[in-house]
């Protein structure tokens, strides 16, 4: 029965340890920070610290753009689009390198890839112009090449799978 109890003291004990540490903080403590440290930016003289107090301001000035593809236009929404499917046509495009004996897969890859980054250059306009977010835009432009590429790697090496044996540089006994 004693154990029952210290069990049942010590998960109280436990509980309320952790609401402590976790408790939320309250608004005024935020606005005090915040009015000591206005106050102490406005009180450094101009003689004192005049440099640092400009990059202190000039830091917090930065705007970054929090537009995302889904913020922009539907024009320029469609427009990505289209970039896109232009992109993934181009590269899925079968040619006729795929089917020959003497190129390497990754020769034929690399064709493909330098042929097509016209399209993938046009959605990265697409998304500057309308000041979608670099951090995003980077992404998406490297996703979208990622994928296809992958695709484009996986039907090079398909259509060179599916040569005849006589065509295949490597006999079969």
């Amino acid at each position: 029965m004693k154990s029952l109890v210290f069990i049942v003291l010590l998960a109280l004990a436990a509980i309320a340890g952790y609401n402590f540490v976790n408790k939320p903080t309250e608004k005024s403590d935020t606005v005090v920070l915040e009015e000591i440290a206005s106050t102490e930016l406005n009180e450094a003289s101009p003689n004192d610290n005049d440099a640092e107090s400009e990059d202190v301001i000039t830091d917090s000035s930065d705007d970054v753009s929090m537009i995302t593809p889904a913020d922009m236009s539907e024009e320029a929404q469609q427009a990505m689009y289209d970039s896109m499917v232009k992109y993934n046509k181009c590269m899925m495009e079968d040619r006729p390198q795929y089917h020959q004996e003497n190129l390497k897969a990754e020769e034929v890859a690399d064709q493909t890839l330098q042929e097509c980054q016209p399209n993938l250059d046009a959605l990265k306009a697409v998304l500057t112009s309308n000041n979608v977010n670099v951090d995003l835009r980077e992404g998406m432009v490297k996703t979208v090449r990622q994928r296809t590429a992958r695709k484009l790697m996986s039907a090079v090496m398909q259509a060179k799978a599916q040569m005849t044996p006589a065509e295949s540089p490597v006999a079969v006994p």
